[in-house]
């Protein structure tokens, strides 16, 4: 269990942090905080094995309390509407930074440089089905296809809408068997039944098309698996 302080002095960006945190597995938010004094003292007091820390706050801004906590320090997330602050986020040693809004798919790769090895336990795709949202494990899509500039997940549900473009789930998917194909399409190596002659990819929710410079790094993957597929 990763133990995490919020620290953010907007009410609404603290409650939207702090309750997507809350949705993922292995995650205790133990605090919240509403200024850097606050954040401080609680993370003195509460040991938390991560900090999300917003950057400018009343009182102590981010940085500053960075300075002042004592080793060993908990893994740092800056979270910040100006991307001009990653240059003293990483200065810091901070692991990662969000910018503003925060989405679910950029709190999955902060956890994810937290806990390179556990992050398997929160990484989730989420997905629009019949007005709702859904929180897929990636091994339950087949593949993700740019769309309008979010993906499409293929499932055994259809189609269903993601948030996140093509490249940033391609970040976050690399570890978890996933491929580039095509400029526009990540497949899963594990949901790939084959190949068609032309040199498509055959899953179970249909084909995407391979561009040539990939059709020999896709066969490579497979050939240890699939046999008959080296060349």
């Amino acid at each position: 269990m990763m133990r995490v302080l919020v620290a953010e002095d907007e009410p609404y960006s603290r409650h939207l942090l702090a309750g997507l945190l809350r949705e993922q597995v292995g995650i205790e938010v133990v605090a919240e905080a509403r200024d850097g004094d606050e954040a401080l003292d609680l993370a003195v007091r509460l040991r938390p094995d991560a900090l999300f820390l917003d950057v400018e706050m009343p009182g102590l801004r981010g940085t500053e309390l960075v300075r002042r906590l004592s080793a060993p320090r908990p893994g740092i997330v800056f979270v910040t509407a100006h991307p001009v602050h990653a240059v003293d986020a990483f200065a810091l040693g901070a692991i990662h930074y969000l910018l503003k809004p925060v989405s679910r798919p950029t709190l999955a790769q902060a956890l994810a440089r937290l806990c390179p090895e556990s992050s398997e336990h929160w990484l989730r795709i989420p997905v629009r089905c019949r007005r709702a949202q859904r929180f897929l494990r990636p091994e339950e899509v087949e593949a993700l296809v740019a769309d309008l500039g979010d993906c499409l997940a293929w499932t055994a549900a259809g189609a269903l809408r993601v948030e996140g473009t093509l490249a940033h789930w391609e970040e976050l998917l690399g570890t978890h068997g996933f491929l580039r194909v095509h400029r526009n399409a990540l497949v899963r190596l594990g949901a790939i039944q084959g190949l068609a002659p032309d040199g498509r990819v055959l899953l179970a929710g249909g084909t995407l098309g391979i561009s040539r410079r990939r059709l020999e790094t896709l066969r490579g993957e497979l050939a240890p698996h699939v046999p008959g597929l080296g060349r």
